[in-house]
């Protein structure tokens, strides 16, 4: 396909998924098309010389070429293409099962609300003392404080108070625990609760004016994630640049386009299966079930990620680098090309399934949910592990499924006593 082609089908995309939004208010066709932008914006930064293909032993002589490139760029917006016309081939309104009320949500939230400040508060001391632990899954376990820290935020708003006093202790705790969730080394974090509340707070915003906070919040993101980068990896100073320096480091690294070297795992991949390794047919979807159990209660368990079983399979020696391909690139390894469609029709019905059901609310919880929802697709869509990836939104959003389930149970006790 010729590149300016592959502009011109980008453009459509995201033109025909702004129409979508504004006419269904549903935002995960923008969401893919956006994201296949910023793919894309990789070959862009490698054209223009601003960046290089990433260079890492795998001890596999990896061609790395813009012929190559451009087939995986191909790919990926093929997946998106596909992704994003059955999202909307598949969209219905969602139904609002659960009759609840804003006042449901705000009498269930202060009834909890001891029980959120010892999660914030056990959550946060996690936070703290788990900062220079090796990443692991128990590195893993502070992720939930992203929960709390959206819950006691919708505390602080439902909490009616004439005592400033009372008030400026939340607003104190709320900005203390939300600037400790910031680190460079576990940067979805951070985003965990920010994109969800940041998508709350604009609810009833009219559409238009919306998506230019959409695009202002992207444009955080990416400055977030580059900034995270730039603390982690740049100099060993990096801590003591002002904040102006570490914002003008932050766009130079978002220009350099090295957060978003998506294509460059792509490629990875597109030249080791099927060559080296047979498709695997859908299990690293399996291997998110299978994923929880110990190796050491299962040793024969089957690994995970290309790598691991490449290196199995040829006796390479270990290593624990990676380089995400995106989803698509994980829909490739499963099936190749075909995979790439069948499994983005697949998940376009999976992801509107979800949508639909976390807005079976009547009350504001809904767009708390929806934004939950978006802020996941990051991490996902971004993938290398996709078991991992989902680990790591469970381990972030568990507390709050456990009280959407408690809620629901609420609303029906309160729905009876009312009829009584």
């Amino acid at each position: 396909m010729d590149k300016d082609l592959i502009y011109v089908v980008l453009i459509i995309n995201l033109t025909i998924s702004v129409l979508f939004y504004l006419q269904k208010r549903c935002e995960i066709p923008i969401f893919i098309a956006l994201f296949n932008i910023m793919v894309q914006y990789r070959m862009l930064s490698l054209e223009l010389g601003l960046s290089h293909f990433v260079s890492f032993n795998y001890q596999i002589d990896f061609i790395f070429n813009f012929e190559i490139a451009y087939k995986v760029s191909e790919l990926i917006l093929l997946g998106s293409t596909v992704m994003i016309y059955s999202v909307m081939y598949f969209y219905r309104p969602p139904v609002k099962i659960v009759k609840d009320t804003n006042d449901y949500l705000k009498a269930f939230l202060l009834q909890r609300k001891t029980l959120i400040f010892i999660g914030l508060g056990v959550f946060t001391f996690f936070q703290i003392v788990l900062q220079d632990v090796d990443n692991s899954y128990s590195y893993l376990t502070k992720l939930a404080n992203s929960s709390f820290i959206i819950l006691f935020f919708l505390i602080f708003l439902y909490t009616k108070t004439s005592n400033t006093q009372v008030k400026v202790i939340y607003f104190i705790t709320f900005v203390v625990v939300a600037y400790l969730s910031y680190s460079p080394e576990l940067r979805f974090q951070f985003l965990g609760w920010m994109v969800p509340i940041g998508y709350f707070v604009t609810r009833n915003i009219k559409p238009i004016p919306k998506l230019w906070y959409m695009a202002a919040g992207v444009f955080a993101i990416l400055v977030i994630f580059s900034a995270a980068r730039v603390l982690r990896y740049t100099r060993a100073d990096a801590r003591e640049l002002s904040m102006n320096e570490l914002y003008e480091e932050s766009i130079d690294r978002m220009e350099e386009s090295d957060d978003v070297n998506f294509i460059d795992g792509f490629m990875m991949m597109y030249q080791v299966y099927p060559k080296y390794l047979d498709y695997n047919y859908g299990f690293d979807h399996l291997n998110i079930l299978l994923r929880p159990i110990p190796r050491n209660l299962w040793p024969e368990k089957p690994m995970a990620g290309w790598f691991q079983n490449l290196q199995k399979k040829y006796g390479l020696e270990k290593t624990t680098i990676g380089f995400s391909p995106t989803l698509y690139g994980v829909f490739y390894g499963e099936m190749g090309t075909e995979g790439v469609v069948l499994f983005s029709i697949l998940w376009a019905f999976g992801l509107v399934w979800l949508y639909r059901y976390l807005n079976q609310f009547t009350s504001d919880l809904s767009w708390v949910l929806t934004g939950v929802m978006l802020t996941s697709m990051i991490p996902i869509f971004r993938s290398g592990d996709l078991p991992g990836d989902i680990a790591i939104i469970l381990m972030s959003y568990w507390p709050i499924i456990y009280f959407v389930y408690k809620y629901k149970e609420f609303v029906k006790k309160q729905i009876k006593l009312e009829k009584v």
